[in-house]
């Protein structure tokens, strides 16, 4: 198998935002495995949710598994000796793609707020971009989960001759009201946090009590309250301090929320959250008559997969039945199948059998 590359693609001209700005030579960080054969015919490209970079498998570069390791290698779901496969970090994130941590090349220090506003638009123009710049004229599958599949959608709808396929999970035409007010309020947590100081926080005194909260609401709201039941209950954390307070850590769930927490604030920036999570409230790929817009109506997409799960709060089994129901009216094919897992909107990171026996039955 070709050696797994760990690249960056740096555009050598501006990149025109949804709102009229502008981004001098952005960068995009990507990864790929496998090879990609003579005709260029076999190329996957997933696009991420909001958190994760684009390392979603190990390689002999990175030994760290990847978010998505147990689907992405040699005979596995996303089959490796049969795909080249692509993952890219979002335009607007911390894990080497252009975002607000990065160097603005006009004053020669970070962005922070001086960051232009950001769509899911603007990412999936990025990634068409990147898919031009390695060459290849069409995808085989694009692969979008959660916020990944808005950008999967936007890519379509900008460039309706980009793929054969698409694989939809746990995502929608827009957000609904509910995960709106939810992330509205991870991001007051962020920025009511001092140490945000307007975005224009010191690397060395970040905003982490606020970040720390945001994330362990979403944790809170990405699973199941069955699956807390099942994995927790009420056990007691054991030997809790004889003097500890009565308002710390008591039982294991708190301290398992709290732990995954401080995990993930090490390692993400701030104002990027703000950005990507705003860009996925503001994002809907309906035309004004509320249908899918003209555009899907003229893509060479031959079938489409839509995944979802009955416990999933952020984007509900609803916005998959929907999908399915204006793909169909578009007339392209389209296969809607409900996934029973407790793990809620996360599912499709850790129920790796269930989504890895829908997403290898699909490809194959």
């Amino acid at each position: 198998m070709k050696k797994v590359s760990v690249q960056n693609y740096s555009m050598q001209s501006k990149l025109e935002l949804k709102n009229g700005e502008i981004l001098i030579s952005p960068n995009i960080a990507y990864e790929t495995w496998g090879n990609l054969n003579a005709d260029l015919s076999n190329a996957i490209l997933i696009t991420t949710g909001l958190s994760p970079s684009s390392h979603a498998a190990s390689n002999e570069h990175d030994s760290q598994k990847g978010w998505w390791e147990k689907l992405i290698g040699p005979n596995k779901a996303i089959d490796t000796n049969q795909f080249f496969v692509i993952c890219a970090n979002s335009l607007g994130s911390c894990f080497g793609s252009t975002g607000p941590s990065s160097i603005n090349p006009k004053t020669n220090q970070p962005y922070k707020l001086l960051f232009p506003k950001l769509s899911i638009e603007d990412i999936a123009s990025s990634l068409i971009r990147l898919t031009n710049h390695l060459g290849i004229k069409q995808l085989h599958t694009i692969v979008g989960p959660s916020m990944g599949g808005m950008t999967a959608l936007s890519i379509v709808k900008q460039s309706p001759e980009i793929a054969k396929q698409m694989i939809l999970i746990s995502t929608s035409t827009s957000s609904r009201p509910f995960s709106i007010a939810l992330r509205s309020l991870q991001r007051k947590m962020i920025t009511s946090d001092p140490a945000w100081k307007n975005g224009d926080y010191d690397l060395a005194d970040l905003p982490l009590e606020g970040m720390r909260l945001a994330r362990f609401l979403g944790m809170v709201t990405y699973r199941s309250p069955e699956e807390w039941n099942q994995r927790f209950g009420r056990e007691l954390i054991e030997n809790i301090a004889t003097n500890a307070s009565l308002f710390d850590n008591t039982f294991q769930v708190e301290d398992y929320l709290h732990n995954r927490s401080d995990d993930f604030i090490k390692n993400f920036d701030p104002n990027s959250y703000l950005y990507l999570s705003r860009a996925i409230d503001l994002f809907d790929v309906m035309d004004e008559s509320n249908s899918l817009p003209e555009e899907f109506k003229q893509t060479t997409l031959k079938k489409i997969k839509i995944i979802g799960v009955n416990s999933d709060y952020i984007f509900p089994f609803e916005c998959q039945k929907e999908l399915n129901e204006k793909f169909l009216l578009s007339g392209i094919e389209s296969e809607l199948i409900k996934l029973q897992s407790i793990q809620g909107h996360d599912s499709f990171l850790v129920d790796d059998l269930n989504f890895g026996k829908a997403i290898f039955k699909f490809l194959q």
